[in-house]
């Protein structure tokens, strides 16, 4: 399937798991009904934000079709969630003409959501189409006349920053931004907006949002770019750098704005790593490894800690694991990550963004499987995601591979209990709170 298209494949399969419940939604006279989940922001309803951004929305139509303004025909929902903004503007839009919505989220949970919603709304991938990247992100090449973002506060301010700058040299002459932000951030996009030169052209402050409406600037923009050159053309995307030490390894880290783990190496990584040093006939197994699967890995913590590790243990082999591949809701945990091997290692590398291990798990299948995966779910309230996990594991496994999890240790014992009677438990590891377990099929 398709980046951006919907059916009955892995999107589908991703709402059903994760969705809390649906809520119905009202916008210039028609009915909406939108699928949520505690997976992505805004669990319980439309947010605040999001619905006075659409209430600012709807008065800039009404006031364009008084004074016989255009109105938009190619629109940018930036930072998407479950889609509402995109959503609804595509659907009162869409009988109009030609129209072309591009909803982008860092979170490939958010994509399918959105993909799922658009067509739950009767919205076709002819006008809407969702992708996983970064704010502002994508290939595209001609300018917007509508960029829509309730933004989200956690960013970074220097991602928020470079936002305001690059969406107003994004827009077509006579474009405009319609951004909602918390009443705490009002006074920092006003000076933003300002400084990039475009003008103000509304704003409208309620009892926890403030709503912006500005114009182009006169400076045009790129949209940004992920791949190899992720930090160096946005390194207002890289939040600090440090040196870490991991079972007497160290290593060093570059992490980015957006991602977790960003001070220190979380609990169920520290546990993880520790379990990989206690692994029975530990040079053996680790010179056995041709390829390895990391699933979430936050900044980079555990691969980078992992090739460092391999290079004290087996000192004669140049290049190794022959293939590692990372997955992650997140892109950009997977640009971070991408980046922190790089600086330890080239080696062969793929990306895969994954709502989890299971679901689209295509994307990751290989014939001969993974000789070792290490993965970090996130367990997401309301749902039970154990099984599904267990299933995708021991697909993509290798006859004698490995699987190493780190958890919350309620969660562990919850997954450990669950473990199909095919697989060993081989040992297990505890810090603070934290546990990670490996496992093998018989």
């Amino acid at each position: 399937m398709k980046d951006g298209s919907w059916g009955s494949g892995s999107e589908a399969l991703a709402v059903e798991a994760y969705k809390t419940k649906e809520v119905d939604f009202k916008f210039r006279g028609r009915n909406f009904r939108f699928a949520l989940s505690h997976g992505l922001f805004s669990a319980a309803d439309i947010d605040g934000g999001t619905r006075f951004l659409l209430k600012v929305l709807s008065k800039t139509w009404d006031d364009d079709i008084r004074q016989g303004r255009p109105l938009p025909k190619t629109i940018l929902d930036a930072g998407c969630g479950v889609g509402v903004l995109g959503i609804c503007a595509g659907a009162v839009l869409g009988s109009g003409g030609p129209r072309r919505v591009r909803c982008q989220d860092r979170d490939e949970l958010a994509r399918a959501f959105t993909l799922s919603n658009a067509f739950k709304n009767n919205v076709s991938t002819d006008i809407l189409s969702a992708h996983t990247e970064p704010l502002l992100g994508g290939p595209f090449l001609e300018p917007w006349d509508l960029i829509l973002s309730n933004v989200p506060a956690k960013a970074g301010k220097p991602v928020l920053e470079d936002f305001v700058s690059r969406s107003a040299g994004l827009l077509t002459p006579s474009g405009r931004v319609i951004l909602a932000a918390v009443n705490s951030l009002a006074g920092f996009f006003r000076s933003r907006i300002l400084k990039t030169g475009a003008a103000v052209l509304h704003d409208e402050t309620g009892k926890d949002h403030t709503v912006f409406v500005y114009g182009s600037a006169a400076v045009r923009a790129k949209p940004i770019q992920t791949g190899e050159q992720f930090f160096l053309d946005h390194p207002f995307y890289q939040r600090n750098s440090g040196g870490y030490e991991l079972e007497g390894v160290s290593y060093t880290l570059d992490a980015v704005q957006g991602v977790g783990d960003f001070d220190s190496p979380g609990g169920t990584v520290r546990s993880a790593a520790k379990l990989i040093t206690r692994l029975y006939t530990r040079k053996q197994f680790l010179s056995s490894i041709g390829s390895m699967l990391i699933h979430e890995p936050a900044q980079g913590h555990f691969p980078a800690w992992f090739i460092h590790y391999l290079a004290r243990e087996l000192p004669g082999k140049p290049f190794f694991p022959d293939l590692l591949v990372l997955s992650s809701r997140n892109i950009l945990a997977l640009e971070g990550s991408r980046h922190n091997i790089r600086k330890v290692r080239e080696i062969t590398l793929e990306t895969v963004p994954l709502a989890d291990l299971n679901i689209g798990r295509e994307r990751l299948s290989r014939a001969t499987g993974y000789d070792l995966i290490v993965a970090f779910p996130e367990p997401v309230p309301r749902t039970d995601r154990i099984i599904p996990l267990w299933e995708g594991i021991t697909a993509l496994l290798t006859p004698k591979g490995i699987a190493v999890l780190g958890f919350p240790a309620s969660e562990a014992e919850r997954f450990d209990r669950k473990k199909p009677q095919s697989v060993t438990r081989l040992c297990d590891s505890k810090h603070k709170g934290f546990r990670a377990l490996a496992y093998q099929i018989r």
